[in-house]
Parts: structure tokens; C-alpha cells; sequence
């Protein structure tokens, strides 16, 4: 069995001497509690730990008119958030990684495994602090159309260092050195965004029409194969073209990434095959999901209602 929670179901809040607000799930999921700090207006630092004795998928929704900015630090476990947007990549989380994602207005979930242990520290930015601490991010929710993941990388020893002290200083009841939480947090932040400077300037190829030849090839390639269990090095493997060169040509050709492009070919098969008569087995399995239940989730995700929904409208 595997519950769904939202933010319903979050049982007690506590406010400690030391400003710390903790929420909670109920205990029948495990021990599942988030820590949060207001830092200063628009920087807050939360830190989450998930050991779910269930599995448990945990259910959320953003309305908000500022960008929110959550530079994520993997302490422990990985934990994968999917939008219900089918325009958008899974965003991964991963233990000893530091990851950049901007959101807009979104809804999504997490899944959680039973014994599975996740733990997180996040600085959260608002909009109204891009301003001041020079984000290069949208900071109006509206132009944010999708979650996304803007950078994934490997945690320094330093950085360790600085996480180890942010998290004695948050759950101290001492209020000695009162700055040293808040200069640790840019402290951070400031890290981060200078290895996203650095990593777009180095890193970011140069699209040529003549590649065009390559991408619609990668994309005849997925149509042909999309039974399979795809990856982008199978299709940069098979039509010989760099996974960089196939990001931005994507991008370029279709404003989709590879996997938004693959899951959108699968999609509109699938929804052909189901409109001639193929049951929803079927069509998982020829559009590639090994389970039936997987392409059910991927389909209402994309097009907002369950293949078994269509399949009636059609009767």
C-alpha cells in the first residue's frame, strides 16, 4: 500500500527558544520532519529528514507570485520530485550533491521508499532577495513555467565544513556568534552561484545549423527505438553527436529537452494506439514502460486525465 500525504496532513508545528519551526508527518509514516530558520527576510534555511516506515508519496503545490530559488545539499539518500507538468525533467536529488532549482507556481510530488533514509539541508531564496544578492534568475513567478534543476554538483570537502557548522550553529541554544549562521549561508549561496557562472562560460557549446541533420536524426532515432529503454548516451551514441550538442539542439529545434522530447513521443504514440484499440498494457509496453502502472502515472502527468479515462471517452 502506498499513502499519499500533503501539507493536510502535517500533524504539529513547534516553535523552540531557538527559532527553529519543526513540521511533521504522522508517525505511522516514519520518523518524516522538516526544521525551518528564517536567516533574514527572503533567506530562510530548512532541514529535512525523511525515514519512512511506509511507502508514502508526499504530494505538493507552490502559488506564489516570486520565483523561489532552493540550493539543496544531500546529506543522505536521494529523493526525486516530479512535476505534473509534462514539460519538465524529474529533478534529482542526490546524496553528497549540491543542486540549484528555481520554481514557479507548480505542482508535484516526492516518493518516498519504505527504509529509506533522506536527509537535506536547503537555503530557500524569494524573488524579493534576488535583487540584493545578484541572482541571475527571473524573481516573478510567471516567468518560471516549469521546476528547474539549474545545477547538480559534487559537494566540496570545504563545502562539507561549512554544512557540518550551519547545522551545530541551527540546533544550538547558545546565541553566541549570532552572524556566523547568516555568513555561512551566503557564505554557501555565494559558492554555488560562482560554479554556475563558471560551469555555463566554460561548458556552454555553440549551436551550428549544420548539427540540425544530427537532432533530427536523435529524433528519428527515438521514434524508431522508443520501445526501449532509452538514454541520451544510446541516441548521442547512435547518430554520433556529444550529450551538450544534444541538449541545446533539442532545445534549439523543438524547445524541449531530450527527455521532454522522448516522453512527448511516447505520449502521442501512446494516445494513438489507445484511440485504435490497444488496452493500456499494451500500449505501456510498446511505448516503453515496463509497467503498466509507471505509464498510467507518466500518461496523467502529460495530458491531465488517465489512460483508462480515454479509453471510455472513446467507447
Amino acid at each position: 500500500m502506498t499513502y499519499r500525504v500533503n501539507q493536510n496532513n502535517i500533524i504539529s508545528v513547534d516553535q523552540p527558544s531557538n527559532g527553529v519551526k519543526r513540521q511533521r508527518l504522522p508517525a505511522v509514516l516514519g520518523t518524516c520532519y522538516v526544521d525551518r530558520e528564517l536567516i533574514e527576510p527572503g533567506i530562510a534555511i530548512a532541514y529535512s529528514s525523511y525515514t519512512a516506515s511506509e511507502n508514502f508519496v508526499e504530494e505538493s503545490r507552490i502559488e506564489t507570485s516570486e520565483t523561489r530559488l532552493s540550493l539543496t545539499f544531500g546529506l543522505s539518500g536521494q529523493s526525486i520530485y516530479q512535476c505534473k507538468s509534462a514539460l519538465t525533467d524529474d529533478l534529482v536529488f542526490s546524496e553528497n550533491h549540491a543542486t540549484l532549482t528555481t520554481f514557479g507556481n507548480s505542482e508535484g510530488e516526492r516518493i518516498y521508499k519504505e527504509g529509506h533514509k533522506i536527509d537535506q539541508l536547503r537555503i530557500l531564496i524569494s524573488g524579493n532577495a534576488f535583487d540584493r544578492l545578484s541572482i541571475p534568475f527571473p524573481k516573478e513567478a510567471k516567468d518560471v513555467a516549469f521546476p528547474i534543476q539549474q545545477q547538480h554538483t559534487k559537494i566540496s570537502q570545504n563545502t562539507i565544513h561549512y554544512l557540518k557548522r550551519l547545522m551545530t550553529l541551527m540546533y544550538s541554544n547558545q546565541p553566541e556568534r549570532p552572524l556566523e549562521k547568516h555568513i555561512l549561508v551566503l557564505n554557501l549561496l555565494s559558492e554555488q552561484l560562482s560554479l554556475l557562472q563558471a560551469n555555463h562560460q566554460e561548458y556552454q557549446p555553440v549551436f551550428h545549423h549544420r548539427d540540425e541533420a544530427n537532432i533530427i536524426s536523435a529524433k528519428r532515432y527515438m521514434i524508431q527505438n522508443m520501445s526501449l529503454p532509452i538514454t541520451l548516451a544510446n541516441v548521442c551514441q547512435a547518430v554520433g553527436i556529444s550529450e551538450s550538442k544534444l541538449k541545446q539542439g533539442t532545445k534549439a529545434l523543438y524547445q524541449l529537452s531530450p527527455h521532454q522530447l522522448l516522453l512527448q513521443i511516447r505520449m502521442e504514440k501512446a494516445w494513438e494506439q489507445l484511440m485504435t484499440g490497444s488496452n493500456v498494457s499494451q500500449t505501456a509496453y510498446s511505448v516503453g514502460y515496463q509497467h503498466a502502472s509507471n505509464f498510467s502515472a507518466a500518461f496523467n502527468r502529460y495530458y491531465g486525465f488517465s489512460p483508462k479515462s480515454l479509453l471510455v471517452q472513446r467507447q
